[in-house]
């Protein structure tokens, strides 16, 4: 059996990236720490978050978890979570 041929896309859109807004519900730890400002804004909040967050166990999920999943297994705090989403808001969007 023959594998099917199929005629190339003739109307193929390149995806892009969309704006959405910075939090700690819904943003990723490894995507706060690529931008500098959002990452300031929690050292400041939570100056020993890197230490936190450095468990060799942890690290492959930061590109997966939020902060506020993050708040079940207590390492952080919802209300210190609620002030940094008020200064990311200031931030405005990424992508």
């Amino acid at each position: 059996m023959d594998a099917p041929l199929y005629p190339p896309a003739t109307a193929y859109v390149q995806p892009v990236r969309v704006h959405r807004p910075l939090d700690t519900k819904d943003t990723a730890i490894a995507d706060l720490m690529a931008i500098p400002e959002a990452w300031a804004i929690v050292l400041k909040e939570i100056p020993n978050m890197q230490q936190r967050i450095g468990n060799e166990q942890l690290k492959p999920h930061l590109g997966n978890f939020s902060f506020r999943s993050l708040t079940q297994f207590g390492v952080v705090k919802a209300a210190d979570l609620d002030r940094i989403d008020a200064q990311l808001k200031a931030l405005g969007s990424a992508r």
